[in-house]
């Protein structure tokens, strides 16, 4: 019997130290975390804001260009706003270019194209007098170049009315070998009409 107590003693003695060597695990799990301070941001925008309003898009359609560089090219000639044909449109949603397509036409020299593929930002703090560049495809005489970057500095814009000054360089492999003269830069003034 005497052996039995002690067995019986021996497992008490073990299950209460069990116990209490759990005890100390389960009040460090459970004890409250230390409080932390929580800093909630507020926003708040004056009543003049447009930071709730749904952004605007509008849509301009090319009505006029005005070749400005190549300048005494002889290919185009003194009449060369007469053998200009100029299409396509730009849209315009929120201060981002989201979607264009220029086209124009030389009558005899140049059928010149460009589509944009990247949404272009316009009005960047960090640019000069508002000039971005923006990056698509252009085509010559239908032989494209992809990722042309073309410059574009934006002037009046309105809900009916943009107008864009627009630069690019030709890349060499679109020079119109045969022609008399393949400038190496074209500078224009893009007229646009709201759609």
């Amino acid at each position: 019997m005497t052996a039995h107590l002690m067995s019986r003693s021996a497992r008490t003695l073990g299950v209460v130290a069990t116990v209490t060597a759990a005890i100390p695990l389960c009040l460090s799990g459970c004890a409250p975390a230390s409080e932390a301070t929580v800093a909630a941001a507020e926003l708040r925008a004056s009543a003049e804001s447009d930071l709730l309003e749904t952004p605007t898009e509008h849509v301009y359609e090319v009505s006029e260009i005005e070749l400005r560089a190549p300048l005494g090219v002889s290919a185009f000639g003194s009449n060369a706003g007469d053998r200009v044909t100029p299409s396509g449109f730009i849209v315009v949603n929120d201060g981002v270019i989201t979607e264009a397509e220029l086209n124009v036409v030389v009558t005899e020299w140049a059928d010149a194209s460009f589509v944009l593929t990247e949404p272009t930002v316009l009005r960047r703090e960090d640019s000069e007098n508002g000039t971005v560049y923006a990056t698509g495809t252009l085509a010559v005489n239908g032989i494209e170049q992809p990722h042309t970057s073309v410059k574009l500095t934006p002037g009046p814009m309105s809900a009916e009315a943009a107008e864009f000054d627009v630069s690019f360089e030709v890349p060499d492999n679109l020079l119109i070998a045969d022609q008399e003269v393949a400038p190496s830069e074209v500078t224009a003034h893009l007229s646009l009409t709201a759609r």
